[in-house]
């Protein structure tokens, strides 16, 4: 295996600021990663949040002294990170109005690059604005009843859409249409004639994208990709897309494919939020007979190098209590205790602590709103409801950790029906080589 290569010093200068930045921000517990990562090679990991990606590339990149003695892949990154003006639109929160402000003077497209991220067209998360502005790029600035189909053209029109108009008049006045023009596969809103025409473009888009990391790893450089595509929506791992297995079946054999696993543990985190990043054992594409076979051994992987904190374990110990019903620091002690004994024994990552800090674990969810004082000082499951899982507010935040460990659980089938752990919609099955 090959030393890794030193980017020039301006890109090296910064990539260890960055690193010093992010540990500032991330108590970031790694392990698993190789001394020297091969070359070629393909990252894949989980996808929980944006911060994801920094996370990672401090965790690959591995700042030590001045150099940079882990591997910086190529990234694949969203799309949209690369429209001008991107940070202006995310960065929407009235606690990020200062950096928002700032934001047109950041240079994203440089940090980009020194990154080696690449953007990735994603067609679930285009939303209807995006595509109509794809449609207009590359097959003209067409009538809006001529492009968007009946059952979204009746709900334009009760909105105040004239579609008589052209593409750009809706564009326009996307931020009044808002509900309608936003949201995810903006394609199925088109009508059938320009949804044929426009998929070969869309294809093609997909394809130069691809050709990049195809390309690198055939030049024996290393790429990072998230073989669920986007954010997890509601903590369960996802069924992995197309990426992946045509990067890996495309590139030479011995190819190794490193399964990555993030876990983020908010409620000890104080001020740094608490994060363990571990690389599992790598895989072999061609040791798979069929693209199914290949994700399901990739989330396997992934499962598998994820860890299982003390916030995954008091989230489903807490959402499973009935309201009133009594929470101790005690019995949530050796409930962990047991569940993160039959996790270990089926072969899952579990942190050493996580039945530990029960009572700074249960404030935690207090403050959520999930967990209640009374009088007598007894500590009792409140009467919310159990909310949408997400990162919007610590109780969607728990009911997110939980779907996280019924994912990682589902691998033991067994573990999960015995601690009430329902199986998500994707559970990767056991595959073996050549025989799948």
């Amino acid at each position: 295996m090959s030393s890794p290569d030193q980017p020039a010093w301006p890109a090296r200068t910064f990539l260890l600021s960055f690193d010093r930045i992010v540990r500032g921000l991330f108590r970031i517990e790694e392990s698993g990663l190789p001394e020297r990562v091969p070359r070629p090679c393909l990252i894949v990991a989980n996808h929980r949040r944006d911060a994801d990606i920094p996370v990672l590339g401090v965790f690959l990149g591995r700042a030590r002294g001045s150099e940079i003695s882990g591997v910086l892949p190529h990234f694949v990154a969203r799309e949209d990170l690369f429209e001008p003006g991107f940070l202006w639109y995310y960065w929407r929160s009235p606690w990020l109005a200062l950096p928002r402000l700032v934001s047109p003077a950041i240079p994203l497209p440089r940090i980009l690059q020194v990154f080696k991220a690449h953007p990735i067209h994603r067609i679930p998360e285009q939303s209807l604005a995006i595509v109509l502005n794809d449609v207009r790029r590359y097959l003209g600035d067409r009538r809006l009843d001529r492009v968007i189909n009946r059952f979204w053209s009746e709900r334009l029109v009760a909105a105040g859409v004239d579609m008589s108009q052209p593409i750009s008049w809706l564009l326009e006045r996307e931020r009044r249409f808002e509900p309608l023009v936003g949201g995810g596969w903006g394609h199925r809103r088109l009508n059938l004639a320009t949804f044929r025409e426009f998929k070969p473009v869309e294809r093609a888009r997909i394809d130069a994208h691809l050709g990049v990391f195809e390309r690198a790893l055939a030049a024996g450089e290393a790429v990072m990709v998230a073989p669920e595509g986007a954010n997890s929506p509601d903590g369960h791992f996802q069924r992995p897309r197309a990426g992946p297995w045509r990067l890996a079946s495309g590139a030479t054999d011995g190819l190794p494919v490193l399964p990555v696993g993030l876990a983020y543990d908010p409620a000890v985190s104080g001020r740094r939020m608490r994060v363990f990043v571990h690389a599992g054992n790598p895989l072999r594409a061609e040791d798979y007979a069929s693209r199914r076979a290949f994700d399901n051994a990739v989330s396997r992987g992934i499962l598998r190098a994820t860890t299982v904190t003390g916030s995954h374990l008091a989230a489903h110990w807490v959402l499973r209590t009935e309201p009133g019903e009594a929470l101790r620091p005690g019995d949530f002690e050796r409930f962990a205790g047991e569940l993160g004994s039959a996790l270990a024994e089926a072969g899952l990552r579990v942190a050493p602590d996580a039945g530990t800090q029960a009572s700074r674990r249960l404030r935690w969810f207090e403050r959520a709103g999930l967990i209640e004082g009374r009088r007598d000082r007894a500590t009792v499951r409140s009467s919310m409801d159990e909310p949408g899982p997400g990162w919007e507010s610590r109780a969607a935040l728990a009911a997110y950790l939980r779907n996280e460990l019924a994912s990682a659980a589902a691998l033991s089938p067994e573990v999960a029906a015995h601690f009430g752990l329902e199986a998500p919609a994707y559970v990767p099955y056991t595959a073996n080589s050549r025989s799948a």
